[in-house]
């Protein structure tokens, strides 16, 4: 089942009406305090699982959440992206990295993460008592809301470091006071829910936007990843990881599961196939492990996702070759946008020429009315990237799904754990061959290799959301940021500030 326009309107309704409203219906109000949950007349049948799991999912392609807010927050701080001239103050705070708790981009992202917590905590502590449910839809259902909440508590750590742990549902509200947790107890959290969705879901695919068990074994790799690195380069925070070998081992096991151990998803041979939405929500096999689903056919933007918008110019339509290797072939209208993000020099400039990331993958030019257009990486209108491009978009409403897990990050994850072995070679290499640039150089030693390997995820990864947390994990941000890109930290630098509005109103928050 896809996460789409008849599945979100129908099934929200009734999740709205069910765990919300009074048994009754949806005309009177229950009196107690607004937010808390009255699940007395629900989670009685599989429909009900069915309708809570869509609704836990639901949060993820939200406009606070991977259809915009993500991105902000994790490629504004970076050499990615800038921002237009008239944006907001939260956007300049981030992207030039003197974030405050009154940010209202960062109150904006806990909101949504939180929300999507709560929402994977009413999955898991209701569904299993539906005992009329089949036991393996009850576990698959179980399961996927371990994975969702794993999801959501591992960019809170990565974005905020100690948060809350919420790990039931709000139904009163001497429950809504809670202390940050160390950032062991969060990971030990991730770890055992990614362990217990890999024990209950079952099957390896059943729709796009919906988990499955190569995504668990993609996000436990990913989890492994972060101990290890941030324990091995001292990152701030991660001095309770115990081994920084051990985890590396884990990551490296677990992402061998993803790159070696399946066959429903796989490295993609052409770079826009990666990312053609005609393409990768057709084919029976693509690099997309797990992605935050939309659909033009959508009501609503969450439905449907205008983040496209974002990155595109705004100066008039624009036509561009649908494959960029043959510019004389077939050309695609994509509209024109917002330009509010504003790709930076930095990245634009890491590429080698020849690089097809570049090429194929970043617009630098566009026709319009028979006239083309350069477009300059210094201006307002610059160069952009197609991996958010619908070419059938209608209106301002697209298909373009926000990747959260794809293949290629998973390999690049296993070479990184793998280090300078043989296989560690082969996997980045792969990537490295598939833009049209050499190999690495094969005498690196363990750690020149392991940089390598995060370098190249900066060019193979660029405007995905993962740069910002690399650089915080390899305890690199002075380094490549200020060193290398000239840019100045204030705050920020490892972890954003707690947004205010949850220190005024949770007590227990020091």
């Amino acid at each position: 089942m896809n996460i789409k326009k008849l599945t979100y309107q129908t099934l929200l309704s009734c999740w709205l009406c069910a765990a919300i409203l009074v048994p009754a219906g949806c005309s009177k109000m229950d009196e107690k305090p607004y937010g808390l949950t009255n699940t007395g007349s629900f989670y009685k049948t599989a429909a009900d699982a069915e309708s809570a799991i869509i609704y836990a999912y639901s949060v993820l392609p939200e406009v606070g959440y991977y259809s915009r807010g993500y991105y902000l927050i994790t490629e504004l701080p970076t050499e990615n992206l800038t921002q237009k001239g008239d944006a907001g103050a939260s956007n300049f705070e981030l992207d030039e990295l003197r974030t405050t708790a009154n940010n209202s981009d960062l109150d904006n992202i806990w909101t949504y993460i939180y929300r999507g917590i709560a929402r994977a905590n009413a999955v898991i502590t209701n569904v299993p008592n539906i005992s009329s449910m089949p036991e393996t839809a009850r576990n698959q259902a179980v399961g996927e809301g371990h994975f969702l909440r794993a999801l959501h508590y591992f960019n809170l750590v990565r974005m905020f470091g100690e948060v809350p742990l919420r790990l039931e549902t709000i139904s009163d509200v001497a429950q809504i006071p809670a202390a940050k947790a160390p950032l062991k107890d969060i990971y030990d959290l991730i770890l055992a829910d990614l362990t217990r969705a890999g024990e209950l879901i079952t099957v390896p695919r059943i729709s796009e936007g919906r988990a499955n068990k190569v995504a668990v074994d993609a996000l436990l790799a990913k989890v492994y990843l972060q101990l290890a690195s941030a324990k091995a380069s001292g990152a701030p925070g991660y001095a309770f990881v115990a081994d920084a070998e051990a985890a590396y081992s884990q990551a490296r096991n677990f992402a061998a599961r993803v790159v070696n151990g399946q066959s429903t998803y796989a490295f993609t041979n052409r770079l826009p196939e990666i990312f053609d939405t005609e393409v990768y929500k057709k084919a029976a096999v693509s690099e997309h492990i797990f992605d935050a689903a939309v659909d033009r056919t959508g009501e609503v933007e969450g439905n449907f996702s205008k983040l496209p918008n974002m990155f595109l110019p705004a100066d008039r339509p624009m036509t561009i070759p649908y494959d960029p290797s043959d510019p004389a072939g077939r050309q695609i209208n994509i509209g024109q946008g917002w330009a509010h993000f504003r790709t930076e020099a930095a990245i634009y400039n890491a590429y080698a020429n020849n690089d097809k990331r570049k090429t194929e993958l970043i617009v630098s030019s566009y026709t319009n009315a028979g006239t083309t257009y350069n477009l300059d990486i210094t201006s307002s209108s610059r160069p952009f990237t197609r991996k958010f491009i619908d070419p059938l978009r209608v209106g301002d409403k697209s298909s373009a799904n926000s990747p959260v897990l794809r293949y290629s990050d998973i390999l690049l994850v296993f070479a990184e754990a793998a280090g300078p072995t043989t296989e560690g070679y082969a996997a980045i290499n792969r990537v490295r061959s598939r833009a049209g640039i050499g190999p690495l150089n094969p005498s690196l030693g363990v750690q020149a290799f392991r940089d390598a390997v995060v370098e190249e995820r900066a060019l193979e990864l660029a405007f995905e959301g993962n740069r910002l947390f690399d650089l915080r994990r390899t305890n690199s941000m002075e380094k490549i940021l200020v060193q290398k890109y000239g840019k100045t930290i204030t705050s920020g630098a490892y972890f954003f500030p707690i947004p205010q509005r949850e220190i005024d109103t949770n007590p227990l928050i020091k």
